[in-house]
């Protein structure tokens, strides 16, 4: 052994012994000389190491072991640089002192502790600490997860020691107690934090150092406590000191600002409250469902006619008024809200007031529930809307029922219709019924001639005159205008439905007195019996319109009973309307021609243009198969604008065929509807111009009873076409109600004598004079005269003997189209 002082360590330089010791250590121990290489490592350092047994031999340079562990190192990813750690490693050996923690590569932490002996030479230690790093890491991340959770809470926490020294604070502490730093370091006494608050003011007025200590007895009791403190800034805080086992508190610090103002918030809104229930309209109550027991407030008694002391707050004082056919609707609806089924409760009822009658009342409530869900008490207001629902009453009454007569209108009436249909489908033939529908034969002419009101005035006297004649059960309605239904129950058959419809119109045809004067106003009314095949009502309303307007089409003043032929007549008229419309787009409309012929002459002077509609199943159509339907729906508005300028393009085209004859002239028909249009004799200067047709080639033919429906426009347009060089004429005239007065004023040129006195003047001396005097008139007032519809070689010489300018017939030539009359018109005839 080598003798050395007892501060140098002394270690054998060889031998069994050395290893013996070495290999008992738990420590992984190695051993380098001065040089830095390699003495001895025992046993546990190879185990520390398995990848450097091979080095661990003597004589191995420790920068070869450091390269060799910094190489595993590496690799298992616990250094990013092996040079630089090998540089680090042995820098620190160098210097002779050095302790660390190193991480293996299996995971276990190792302490090194390398030191130089007093020779140089190197010993390095290796203590296996992994148990001790696993308890450190778990306990630094508990003591982190507290530091956080402490960190994040609302409450600011601060702890004294036995000595009354602070030893830990959060910084929700910092920021509510706002002390400066120097106050707020481990160690600082609890009185100096005290004191310093105190001079700021935090403690209001008084002497600092008394408020002071009193602050500090209050936070050191034994046994805790909980006070309240409000900062100059307006904060409230509630602090609740601790005592710790062993000495020292724990102090809370919880800001109660907004709890604090939602607590006078509540203090003020129940001051409301009662001040609303006092003063409000509507009537207050709040039901104590725990209690069963109900607050009315004073205004809710007044508007059931009671004082304050007259109702209890019983259930019952609000139940027992309830009008008994309202009771079960209110229980299930506040039964449902109070199972949670709807968001808030809502009911309105009848009540019964103080003076015997019912009110309509509003009622709204909410219930308050538990945190179990479990309602705890329902409040709300009462509101009186009985002058609402008398109103919605007068909307719903005026919603089915005539403004004018009062009587049920339409939507009533097939209301009514629909519950006699399933009356009459449940009991078969012996609930019949029928339906009337009644409309005035020329009401309009009232209207126009003696003035709305006065059509009114009738209107209402024929409802109170028709109301007298039906029977209990049954609904008289106004459908609108002048057109009145009557549904007549339990009816036994078609006779007595006609026999109280012609009792009907006997009662309509009973003169008016109106503005001083006695109309005379007859009807037409279709019947529509019940039958088992009916499925709505609009379907038996349906027919009873079909079968009046069979009734006007029969002469009016009559009564007609739908049949099944009526409704296949309409499908079929519907069908037609639906082909006409589509007529004129499919050009399916032609044009045929019939000569007008000089009686002086015998020859052609013009033609008349006639339409023809070639339908593409039933051939061609005459004008009396679809004229009157498209009067009726407005077609004959296009149907008219295209014979027009279709006429005028033909005439043009004639004209040029046959230049030097002298000119022909095309008579067009104006309907009454086109007459009406405002524009029409822009239109018709317009077609002149774009088939550049003399407007002196055309020639208007215009009916009396559209002349006559507004004497003074038609004297107007007649004017404007005459200026236009357009000759006029009038259609059927005799047949019609023109005043000779009218006659003399309007601007014509033609009177067309209608073929019905042509037909048999010849053996009728009626007729004959009817001729001869439209004769005579047109001679007078300087016009020409067309007798239409001459057939017979005795009317032509007739006419001729009474001076007749023009006529046309089938004597002459049928209609033809227009190849046929253009080769006519070449063969150029005389009769």
């Amino acid at each position: 052994m080598v003798n050395r002082s007892p501060a140098v360590v002394t270690l054998p330089e060889t031998g069994d012994l050395l290893h013996i010791v070495l290999d008992g250590l738990d420590e992984g121990v190695a051993y380098f000389d001065a040089a830095n290489n390699l003495l001895v490592a025992n046993r546990q350092y190879r185990a520390f190491y398995p990848h450097l047994e091979s080095l661990c031999n003597p004589g191995t340079p420790y920068h070869d072991i450091l390269a060799a562990d910094a190489a595993e190192r590496l690799e298992h990813g616990l250094i990013d640089d092996a040079d630089s750690w090998v540089r680090q490693r042995l820098l620190a050996a160098k210097e002779g002192r050095h302790l660390f923690l190193q991480r293996q590569g299996d995971g276990r932490w190792l302490r090194i502790s390398e030191r130089r002996t007093e020779d140089g030479g190197l010993i390095s230690m290796q203590t296996d600490v992994t148990d001790q790093r696993h308890r450190e890491d778990e306990l630094e991340r508990y003591a982190g997860m507290l530091q956080n959770t402490l960190e994040n809470i609302s409450q600011g926490i601060v702890a004294y020691d036995d000595e009354m020294r602070m030893t830990f604070w959060n910084e929700r502490y910092a920021q509510l107690v706002d002390l400066p730093p120097q106050f707020r370091m481990v160690g600082t006494p609890l009185i100096d934090q005290l004191r310093y608050v105190a001079q700021r003011g935090d403690y209001g007025p008084g002497d600092p150092e008394e408020l002071a200590m009193a602050t500090f007895r209050q936070s050191t009791k034994r046994n805790g406590n909980v006070y309240e403190r409000t900062t100059p800034r307006g904060q409230t805080l509630e602090i609740r000191t601790t005592p710790i086992p062993g000495g020292g508190i724990v102090a809370t610090f919880t800001e109660i600002t907004e709890r604090k103002a939602s607590e006078e918030a509540l203090r003020r809104s129940e001051e409301r409250y009662a001040l609303a229930a006092a003063g409000a309209n509507d009537g207050l109550w709040d039901w104590d469902l725990k209690e069963n027991r109900i607050f009315f407030s004073r205004r809710w008694k007044e508007m059931l006619g009671y004082n304050d002391q007259e109702i209890g707050d019983a259930p019952e004082e609000w139940f027992s008024r309830i009008h008994p056919s309202d009771v079960q609707q209110v229980t299930a609806q506040l039964d449902a809200h109070l199972a949670g089924a709807s968001s808030h409760f809502e009911s309105e009822h009848r009540m019964l007031h103080a003076d015997g009658r019912y009110h309509w009342m509003l009622i709204r409530g909410q219930a308050v529930r538990d945190m179990a869900e479990k309602t705890q008490r329902i409040a709300g207001s009462q509101t009186d809307i009985t002058s609402r629902k008398i109103a919605e009453e007068r909307v719903q009454h005026d919603a089915l029922h005539d403004t004018l007569t009062g009587l049920p209108n339409r939507t009533l009436l097939t209301d009514r219709l629909r519950q006699a249909l399933a009356r009459s489908r449940r009991s078969g033939q012996d609930m019949r019924f029928a339906v009337l529908l009644i409309d005035l034969d020329r009401f309009k002419v009232v209207n126009e001639s003696m003035g709305h009101l006065r059509g009114d005035e009738m209107l209402v006297s024929l409802a109170l005159r028709l109301g007298e004649k039906v029977r209990a059960g049954d609904t008289l309605a106004r459908l609108g205008g002048d057109e009145f239904a009557i549904l007549l129950e339990d009816v036994a058959s078609p006779d007595e439905a006609l026999a109280f419809a012609r009792d009907v119109l006997d009662t309509v045809s009973q003169p008016f007195q109106l503005d001083g004067k006695e109309i005379v106003s007859t009807a037409s009314i279709g019947v529509a019996m019940w039958d088992p095949s009916y499925g709505k009502a609009e379907d038996i309303l349906r027919d009873a319109d079909l079968a009046m307007y069979s009734a006007k089409s029969d002469g009016k003043a009559q009564v007609a009973l739908f049949h099944a032929n009526m409704h296949k007549r309409a499908v079929a008229m519907l069908d037609l309307e639906n082909d006409l419309r589509r007529a004129l787009d499919r050009d399916e409309m032609l044009l045929h021609y019939q000569p007008i012929i000089s009686l002086d002459s015998g020859k052609i002077v013009g033609v008349e243009a006639l339409v023809r509609w070639h339908h593409t199943d039933r051939g061609v159509l005459s004008p009396l198969d679809f004229i009157p339907l498209a009067e009726e729906t407005g077609l004959i508005v296009p149907i008219g604008e295209w014979v027009l300028r279709r006429a005028c393009e033909q005439m043009a085209h004639w004209h040029r065929e046959f230049p030097d004859r002298p000119p022909l002239q095309v008579n067009v028909n104006l309907s009454s509807r086109q007459f009406a249009k405002t524009d029409l004799v822009d239109s018709v200067t317009q077609v002149l111009a774009e088939t550049a047709l003399d407007p002196a080639r055309l020639k208007l033919e215009i009916t009396e009873s559209a002349l006559m429906e507004n004497a003074q426009r038609s004297a107007h347009i007649l004017e404007q076409f005459k200026r236009r060089d357009i000759q006029l004429s009038i259609d059927d005239f005799g047949i019609g109600y023109s005043s000779l007065a009218y006659l003399r004023t309007f601007p014509i040129d033609t009177i067309k004598i209608d073929k019905s006195f042509i037909i048999d003047m010849v053996t009728n001396r009626d007729n004959l004079e009817i001729v001869r005097t439209i004769a005579a008139l047109a001679q007078n007032l300087n016009l020409d005269v067309i007798a239409e519809g001459v057939e017979a070689p005795d009317q032509l010489a007739q006419l001729r003997a009474l001076g007749i300018e023009y006529a046309q017939g089938y004597l002459f030539s049928r209609p033809l189209d227009t190849a046929a009359i253009t080769a006519l018109l070449r063969q150029n005839p005389a009769w």
